[in-house]
């Protein structure tokens, strides 16, 4: 009797024990997946990342001309006067883009072939870096066979008004590790000025 009653504490502990399982951790969630790519809503997130997030927030959205000759296409209207368009379509990089609305007028004369009627300093952002096919002719689509594509980093890039385009000759016409000209000798002239994302 007496080893039974001594038991009896060791098999209530056994007992108790035998329901008790170790904690786990709940599982993490997942991250919620972004916007499938080439959808609107992707493209008016990529479009906003080419810019400061204060200037891409406030930004109208447009979306490249679905064909050579046809209009942008608004994805988003804004608030603060600057533009933003996603990936160009006929780079291979993701290279949004965002810009004031003076360089916008350089826009529609470059999509129009013609002259741009820019009348004051403008500024726009690639956060991203961009991609061109010629650092000389502004309608290249594609870099020659074997060549490479213009590829530039994070850049901020600047116009001014067709009477002051002299004031850039003197600067690299190719990149050199500051700013530089790119298509000198057009009407699509502009400054590239390198620049640290987000910055």
């Amino acid at each position: 009797m007496k080893h039974w009653r001594l038991a009896l504490p060791s098999l209530a502990l056994i007992a108790l024990c035998a329901g008790c399982k170790k904690e786990e951790a709940p599982p993490q969630a997942a991250e919620p997946a972004g916007p499938t790519p080439g959808t609107p809503e992707w493209k008016i997130a990529d479009a906003m990342s080419a810019a400061p997030a204060e200037i891409g927030q406030g930004a109208t959205i447009m979306d490249w001309p679905a064909s050579e000759g046809a209009q942008p296409t608004q994805l988003r209207a804004g608030t603060n006067g600057w533009t933003c368009f996603p990936s160009e379509p006929n780079t291979p990089m993701d290279d949004p883009w965002c810009m004031d609305g003076v360089w916008m007028t350089w826009v529609q004369g470059y999509m129009s072939h013609s002259t741009p009627n820019v009348a004051s300093v403008g500024l726009s952002y690639m956060l991203k870096g961009g991609q061109a096919a010629s650092m000389t002719d502004p309608f290249k689509m594609r870099p020659d066979s074997g060549q490479e594509w213009v590829t530039d980093g994070p850049h901020l890039m600047m116009i001014v008004p067709r009477n002051m385009s002299g004031t850039l000759s003197g600067m690299p016409d190719h990149p050199a590790g500051g700013p530089w000209v790119m298509w000198k000798n057009t009407p699509y002239v502009h400054v590239m000025m390198p620049s640290r994302a987000g910055s």
